[in-house]
């Protein structure tokens, strides 16, 4: 079974290549998103009570929910506060990736696919055959997550300082796709890209 694991920017669309590269894949395959398993995680009890004890309570907006907004706003920027929020999310998203991961080869799926956006701020410590970076500009990536998520352009300024240069990220990647133009240029790269891949 091949592993596959796209990474990249904060609005640089990887969400995007996923969906278009899955919909190229006449092969078996299984696909774990990271973004998707931090919400879930963050529903868990157990999790909550964990955030509570390492961040204290104000990381909850009401109980039993995470406030967001003062993650993004005030531990986002903090590196202790951040160090501090991702032990306890990160061992629980990597146990799960792995059981996915386990979970596809005993199915017989061909490729295991897995979008994780700090997979080098982590260590790389997720194991691919291919890791496929998604860029974009940075001028193209604080505009996206203003208009698609809503933030000013101060925190979309904070959330991005807190990650990899794109530059660092794509000086590491197997593969780059560079989204900065229209849904048809990347719809193309993605077809060069699936094409010899799934053939090899």
């Amino acid at each position: 079974m091949k592993s596959w694991l796209i990474t990249g920017g904060a609005g640089c669309g990887k969400s995007s290549l996923a969906a278009l590269l899955l919909q190229q894949l006449a092969l078996k395959h299984r696909f774990f998103s990271a973004d998707l398993m931090v919400a879930e995680v963050m529903k868990s009890e157990a999790t909550l009570k964990a955030l509570v004890a390492a961040l204290g309570v104000r990381v909850l907006a009401n109980p039993g929910e995470v406030n967001r907004a003062w993650l993004r706003e005030v531990v986002l920027p903090d590196a202790v506060l951040r160090k501090k929020l991702e032990g306890v999310l990160h061992p629980s998203v990597l146990a799960a990736l792995e059981l996915s991961r386990r979970e596809a080869e005993k199915d017989g799926a061909n490729l295991f696919l897995a979008e994780v956006p700090l997979h080098y701020e982590i260590g790389s410590t997720v194991s691919a055959d291919f890791v496929i970076v998604v860029a974009s500009s940075r001028s193209v990536q604080v505009r996206r997550m203003m208009e698609t998520r809503g933030l000013d352009e101060q925190t979309v300024q904070k959330f991005l300082e807190a990650q990899w240069p794109i530059e660092a990220k794509v000086e590491r990647a197997d593969a780059v796709i560079w989204n900065d133009g229209s849904l048809a240029s990347l719809e193309a790269q993605v077809l060069t890209l699936a094409s010899p891949l799934l053939q090899a």
